[in-house]
């Protein structure tokens, strides 16, 4: 499906998506991962920390969380290649230390900044290509 201009019009969202939403998605699924990890803290695994699983509502939020990946990442995947689209997801590492460090109040040290700084470069020099025909 191509717009009059001849221009895919999953190819104009693509880059935003990998750039911005996937990122952003990625420390909204590890913020609920977070969040359902504590409502079942101190459960032993089995049938019934299952049963509490499926009835806490971080649960349910994460798993929409991650349909909604799936499909933004299905979009850029369909207009990018993988090694170009997946070392821009590595943004979302340093956006969960920040996450870690604001919202959950866990340490965040010089090497981790130093480590976050790293993976931003790597992917700046890795950077991107164009979209695919």
């Amino acid at each position: 499906m191509t717009e009059p201009s001849g221009q895919n019009p999953l190819a104009t969202i693509a880059r935003p998506l990998v750039w911005i939403a996937m990122p952003i998605m990625g420390v909204v699924n590890q913020y609920l991962a977070e969040r359902s990890a504590a409502a079942l803290a101190g459960q032993s695994f089995g049938l019934a920390w299952l049963w509490r699983a499926v009835q806490t509502p971080w649960i349910d939020a994460w798993i929409v969380a991650e349909i909604v990946t799936l499909a933004a990442w299905t979009v850029v995947l369909s207009q990018m290649s993988l090694s170009a689209a997946f070392p821009m997801t590595a943004l979302g590492y340093a956006l969960v230390i920040a996450l870690g460090w604001t919202v959950f109040h866990e340490p965040a040290t010089l090497l981790q900044g130093l480590g976050a700084a790293a993976i931003l470069a790597g992917v700046w020099l890795l950077g991107d290509e164009p979209a695919k025909d």
